[in-house]
């Protein structure tokens, strides 16, 4: 026989999964207008006014911290709203909302870095690392967790070295792996495919030869004129640096772009010094 506290949740639980339901459509209502505005922003810079855009932009933070206020255990809320303040350079409201969403959930790879992107500008690599490192952890198929680590581990370098949590040796390993893989996550980004390429000049003892296969299989892929001769750029300055220049000579002559007349320069006088 069911006992009287047993028949009363019975009798509670469609009620709450009919709230549950209506919170989640609610916040998706805030979401999806959120969207909207920036679809239209993206699309159209001048379609608001300031005093139109500061209107909507005030509804939607009202309308997330009315939400808030009556859900305030839903990690999935203080992340769209902490999004939305990043988006406002509210950064430290924004730090404060990722931090009450990794406190509900600790297992969120996008609040872990958010977390450590927020600890990076502010100059903390070391904090910023074990977030970005549970990032990859929880969603290791998400390619740009990965790029982000590589980029960290570029940028606080020094300072990790110089606190021993890396060894030169380890640290270029693990700065090239990270670049590598957001690489073979997503093949089809450019911009993760450059910065690999250039993964291999950052380390201690560049690695040219692996840098020139590199822009030789991205050559093959390239969809655009423009990028083709940044690839072809590249190309140019590691056969220099590998000693075949009279073939980086000709490359280089084939970019005539104007924008990348600068860089190709930089790229002759590297070869004409050798």
């Amino acid at each position: 026989m069911l006992s009287r506290f047993s028949i009363l949740l019975i009798c509670l639980t469609p009620l709450a999964a009919a709230q549950t339901d209506f919170a989640s459509e609610r916040l998706l209502g805030i979401a999806n207008k959120e969207e909207k505005i920036y679809k239209k922003i993206a699309e159209d810079p001048e379609f608001y006014s300031a005093t139109d855009l500061d209107r909507h932009i005030q509804e939607l933070v009202d309308a997330y911290r009315s939400y808030l206020a009556d859900n305030p255990d839903d990690p999935s809320a203080y992340i769209l709203y902490g999004k939305l303040l990043r988006r406002l350079d509210e950064n430290e409201q924004a730090f404060e909302s990722f931090l009450k969403a990794d406190e509900l959930d600790p297992n969120i790879a996008v609040v872990k870095q958010q977390i450590g992107t927020h600890l990076a500008e502010q100059g903390k690599g070391k904090a910023a690392l074990t977030f970005y490192l549970r990032a990859v952890d929880l969603e290791p198929e998400t390619a740009v967790y990965h790029f982000a680590l590589g980029q960290l581990l570029y940028r606080f370098r020094d300072d990790f070295l110089k606190e021993n949590i890396f060894t030169r040796d380890a640290l270029d390993r693990e700065m090239l792996r990270a670049f590598r893989q957001a690489a073979v996550l997503e093949p089809e980004n450019f911009d993760f495919q450059m910065r690999l390429g250039e993964a291999y000049y950052d380390l201690a003892s560049p690695d040219w030869k692996a840098a020139l296969l590199h822009w030789k299989k991205l050559a093959k892929t390239a969809d655009s004129d423009l990028r083709l001769e940044i690839i072809h750029l590249h190309q140019a300055r590691t056969l220099g640096k590998l000693g075949r220049y009279e073939e980086a000579q000709e490359l280089a002559d084939t970019v005539q772009t104007p924008g990348l007349q600068y860089s190709k320069n930089v790229v002759l006088d590297e070869i004409r010094q050798h």
